[in-house]
């Protein structure tokens, strides 16, 4: 993974992870649990990287 894909990627998770927290904070869980399937989709999302870099050849 490119370094400013990856970047993106923890800001992203970072702030669903913020505003999970904040809304659990305010007693609106519905709100808070409704941030899981981006968590879901952005583990699918990394998933394929990791599996690439444990199988190429070591430089």
């Amino acid at each position: 993974m490119s370094k400013p894909a990856a970047i993106a990627l923890i800001l992203f998770v970072v702030s669903i992870l913020t505003f999970a927290t904040w809304q659990l904070f305010l007693g609106r869980f519905e709100a808070a649990f409704s941030a899981l399937p981006f968590l879901v989709i952005c583990y699918f999302f990394v998933k394929p990287w990791q599996y690439n870099q444990k199988n190429d050849p070591p430089e």
